[in-house]
């Protein structure tokens, strides 16, 4: 199961050439900073950070879209709720605003992970928490779950694809269905990707226990022949 194969897209721009550390603060800081944006225009503002960064590093623009079909679906559905809660103008406007800096944060993680390998995710993650050893906090794993966190997002992305494409394979398109059986669809699209993920989290729990991985600490921290 190679993830790198899913979402680097390897280059030379100034964005691959950033530290990751750097792109992992920034990432962090630009989430938190996303949620305080009351304004369209903060919105936008934003919004063109994360274009421009994909831009300049020569992310396809079909790398970006493509996965974030199910995310504009799950932004869609925020806005039909937020309706549907508030059936006035502004939970039209409310639900529109959380759709697009819900696309907005996916994007931007997006960009991290594909202008980042995971060897250099997971290095950075732990030179960012080690200072916490001298707390004996167990930070190679704290590195390890938060790489492949942010390594998931697109792997998501691409299960959903995979699925969609089953399913139309099978003859289940959207074109002149009712609203109620397309929600079905949707759903049953989505319960595919939910067991999708999870076969691919077993088959990764697999392959790190096959690698003997934590094996060391367990056995006192001696290797195994000492």
């Amino acid at each position: 199961m190679n993830f790198q194969g899913y979402t680097y897209v390897a280059g030379e721009s100034p964005v691959h050439r950033c530290d990751a550390r750097v792109k992992i603060i920034a990432l962090f800081a630009f989430s938190i900073a996303v949620f305080f944006v009351r304004t369209w225009w903060g919105m936008a503002a934003f919004a063109a950070v994360a274009v421009v960064s994909a831009a300049v590093a020569h992310i396809p623009a079909r790398r970006m879209l493509v996965p974030l079909v199910p995310v504009i679906i799950l932004a869609a559905c925020a806005v039909v709720f937020a309706v549907v809660g508030s059936p006035t103008q502004e939970g039209l406007i409310n639900g529109l605003f959380l759709a697009v800096r819900m696309i907005v944060l996916v994007a931007a993680s997006f960009i991290v992970c594909f202008t980042t390998t995971s060897t250099a995710l997971l290095a950075a993650f732990e030179r960012l928490i080690s200072p916490l050893r001298a707390l004996r906090v167990p930070v190679d794993d704290i590195a390890l779950t938060l790489s492949l966190a942010l390594r998931f997002i697109p792997v998501i992305a691409d299960e959903f694809t995979s699925v969609r494409k089953a399913q139309i394979a099978r003859g289940a398109t959207l074109a002149g269905m009712s609203f109620r059986r397309r929600l079905q669809i949707w759903g049953a699209a989505f319960s595919a990707v939910f067991i999708g993920l999870f076969r691919r989290a077993d088959a990764l729990a697999s392959a790190l226990d096959a690698r003997c991985y934590g094996a060391e600490r367990a056995n006192g921290g001696k290797r195994y022949g000492d």
